[in-house]
């Protein structure tokens, strides 16, 4: 039975002085969407010229973030949407000098949900509002970030990371990751558009006809739990497969797809397997004048993976990562064909080595120490 002891409590402060003590901030809310190929949509509001931004805006009272988001899409853009999957929170402090010239500006929270992937169907029903937003454009996000003010641009990073990485939403203070941040934030991965991809031609199981050059060859390099391997250039933070240009003393694009794996990730393969092969038909993606060649894509199973070092080709050290081959298709940009190579990929190894099909699930890091004996086979 409680007792009142009679006691005055000791240190309180009076409610209308805790009340003047807490932090008072705004609220924002924006929506992260994409197209097909990865793209993001962006707006160009009318009162902030030549600089572009998210959908959003301003969480008025007694109003949730998340239905701010469903009002400022239905305001901006004319869709009707429900949002559900938070991406990213940040803290936006009151002294942010990007922010300085606001008026009244208190500090802010700013949440960014997740709108999925605008269909063309989607996209022909848009209509904007005629006073606030000029115009809108879908651009790959290493295109996009630049054209938003700096905060937003990271803001937006850092939501689209949230959003291929599975591992929930992302904590960010000024824009900035909470300590390490997600595995995506900390290699400051960018999402790529490989340019000339998107709709190059995709043959599972074929091979190349005689005169039709092999110019380069790939692996999806798939550990036990359904996962392959892709590497992050810390270059520009863009995302590719094991692999590179077929050299002359190669014996054959399988041996170009080994040799390149264990150069630049120190990825060793077993049972390397024929997938099939894209189609550059005029040999714009591989360089001007080069004429029709074929990419050969592998599947195989990963052996082990030594300690990270420098590839002898770039002299660089490549990031890896462990992830689902959807997240992969999404991480390298490459579009239709991409994510058709991607199913066929972990088709392929789930018939001949009873690897699970990996669905989206949070990315893992390869330790730079490496892992010296991964056992690809099932169970």
């Amino acid at each position: 039975m409680h007792v009142e002891d009679g006691r005055e409590p000791v240190g309180l402060m009076a409610p209308e002085d805790y009340a003047r003590s807490r932090a008072a901030f705004w609220s924002g809310a924006a929506v992260l969407f994409t197209d097909t190929d990865g793209k993001i949509l962006v707006l160009d509001p009318a009162y902030r010229p030549g600089t572009l931004l998210l959908p959003g805006g301003g969480v008025e009272q007694s109003e949730r973030p998340s239905a701010t988001a469903v009002r400022e899409v239905a305001e901006e853009l004319g869709l009707s949407i429900d949002v559900h999957q938070l991406l990213a929170v940040d803290w936006v402090s009151k002294g942010n000098p990007e922010y300085e010239k606001v008026y009244g500006f208190s500090g802010e929270t700013v949440s960014i949900w997740d709108g999925g992937v605008l269909e063309e169907d989607d996209i022909a029903r848009i209509r904007l509002p005629g006073n606030e937003i000029t115009s809108f454009h879908f651009l790959p996000p290493a295109q996009a970030a630049p054209r938003m003010f700096p905060i937003e641009g990271r803001r937006m990073l850092a939501a689209l990371r949230a959003r291929i990485g599975r591992a929930g939403p992302a904590v960010l203070e000024d824009g900035n990751a909470v300590g390490d941040g997600q595995v995506l934030q900390r290699l400051n991965v960018i999402p790529r558009i490989a340019a000339g991809y998107q709709d190059i031609s995709w043959y599972p199981g074929t091979e190349p006809t005689p005169d039709l050059p092999v110019k380069q060859a790939w692996t999806w390099a798939f550990d036990h739990l359904g996962r392959v391997v892709v590497l992050v250039d810390p270059r520009d933070g863009h995302v590719v497969l094991p692999g590179g240009t077929v050299e002359d003393d190669d014996d054959g694009p399988a041996a170009t797809a080994a040799r390149e794996a264990a150069e630049e990730a120190a990825l060793q393969l077993r049972d390397v397997t024929y997938l099939g092969y894209l189609l550059d038909p005029d040999g714009a993606v591989y360089g001007p004048g080069t004429g029709a060649n074929a990419r050969a894509r592998y599947i195989a199973r990963v052996a082990a993976l030594g300690p990270a070092s420098e590839d002898v080709a770039t002299g660089i050290s490549y990031g890896r990562l462990l992830v689902a081959p959807v997240q992969a298709a999404e991480l390298l940009g490459l579009g239709r064909a991409g994510r058709e190579q991607a199913l066929c990929a972990a088709r392929a190894a789930a018939d001949r080595w009873g690897i699970p099909m990996g669905a989206h699930q949070p990315v893992t890091a390869i330790p730079d120490e490496g892992i010296p004996a991964l056992d690809s086979s099932p169970g």
